[in-house]
């Protein structure tokens, strides 16, 4: 037994040598807290629009949330009396991060923990400026680290308290490295807030730049004319009504197929890409309501799925300074047939049910339960009615999107 016991006490004392020493809070947060900033935004007329936080991650470059950003045409970084402007060099609004450069700034950068050393239940620190508040520190800890179906991390699921204004600040380990960006709280839910990873840190720059030369090469297919391309006969007009429920309020939503190129059907000018499986590649107008803001990538439905297939949706999109968060479950129910003016549609009903988590302008966060349903024609390759249903104290949707017409021109 002591032989037993030599060797645990040998094992405790190696792996206490292993591990860095946890700092005490009031040092931890004399290292990293001139690395931590206010980032502030004003308007075309210089009326202030929001309050952030930014992390300094290099000489002259910071991280904040691109939500924080939103709709500024002028960024401030500032700590105590001390205020540099700042430009937008790579955004990544994706994973809702983005770098600014500020010149002639000489803030010391942090150090920036390995994901191998995160740990839920670990004690981690945020520091940023709740409601302006700046260089404040809360602790809490690791509660979480949110994966999806392919393994890779969405997110840190932290128990510290964050506030409006903490959008863009630090979390960090009892090392004093940075172990994510906060970004977002759930409101009707105690103690679960959300961190982007600082992993993804170092790959906003590549990803900008990428997002950027795919935009371009979009751009000039759309204005290219090439071979590739063919004039769409016969159904080119897709005309639907969209209707809130509850006033009975509605208006036409009308979408026009201009050209096929390859496996791409272009829209309205190129503000809505389809495939020819009905899966859709992008909408930089969102006119269909919530069939558009709450799209999942690649769309509500493509291919045929079968009746009593199931699947996961867990996803983010930002729209602006909409961030929205859907976890869903999806299910192919049913077949049905439609009216679509004189014709009869053949569809594949699909139901959703499960949570939206929703972020405006950084400030709002809410949450409620979801339900939606989408009756998807595999012969038109296109949803052609969906349902939305959500409601809480802060969030009423109560939506129909019906196909009612089907045209030439």
């Amino acid at each position: 037994m002591r032989h037993i016991g030599t060797i645990a006490l040998a094992c405790g004392a190696a792996l206490a040598q292993a591990q860095p020493a946890s700092l005490a809070p009031e040092v931890l947060f004399d290292m990293v807290s001139p690395s931590v900033w206010v980032v502030r935004t004003q308007d075309e007329a210089g009326r202030a629009l929001a309050l952030g936080s930014a992390v300094v991650v290099g000489p002259g470059r910071l991280i904040t949330n691109c939500h924080v950003l939103a709709r500024a045409k002028a960024v401030a970084v500032a700590r105590e009396n001390v205020t540099y402007g700042a430009t937008l060099e790579f955004p990544d609004p994706d994973r809702d991060l983005c770098q600014l450069k500020v010149a002639n700034f000489h803030a010391p950068a942090v150090a920036i923990a390995a994901p191998q050393t995160w740990r839920v239940g670990a004690r981690v620190y945020a520091i940023g400026s709740p409601r302006g508040l700046e260089t404040t520190i809360s602790d809490g800890l690791l509660s979480g680290i949110r994966r999806n179906e392919q393994d890779q991390i969405e997110a840190l699921q932290i128990t510290v308290p964050i506030s409006p204004g903490s959008s863009g600040g630090g979390l960090f380990d009892a090392q004093g490295r940075l172990v994510g960006i906060t970004t977002m709280i759930l409101r009707n839910a105690q103690n679960v807030n959300f961190a982007v990873p600082s992993s993804w840190i170092a790959e906003v720059p590549e990803r900008a730049q990428a997002a950027l030369a795919a935009k371009a090469a979009a751009a000039a297919n759309v204005g290219a004319s090439t071979s590739a391309q063919t004039t769409p006969q016969g159904d080119r007009v897709f005309e639907y009504r969209l209707r809130e429920r509850q006033t009975g309020v509605s208006q036409p939503v009308v979408f026009r197929l201009d050209r096929v190129e390859g496996e791409r059907r272009i829209f309205n000018q190129g503000e809505r890409i389809e495939r020819l499986d009905g899966g859709v590649e992008s909408v930089d107008k969102p006119v269909s309501g919530e069939f558009d803001l709450a799209m999942p990538p690649g769309g509500w439905v493509s291919g045929t799925p079968e009746p009593g297939s199931a699947w996961r949706l867990d996803y983010t999109v930002r729209r602006n300074d909409l961030v929205i968060r859907m976890e869903l479950r999806a299910r192919a129910v049913d077949t049905t047939t439609l009216t679509v003016g004189s014709r009869q549609i053949e569809t594949v009903r699909v139901n959703y049910s499960g949570f939206t988590h929703r972020v405006t302008g950084g400030h709002m966060i809410n949450s409620s339960t979801y339900e939606a349903s989408a009756w998807f024609s595999p012969t038109l390759a296109r949803v052609v009615r969906f349902d939305a249903r959500t409601r809480n104290q802060h969030i009423r949707i109560d939506e129909t999107l019906e196909l009612i017409d089907i045209r030439a021109e």
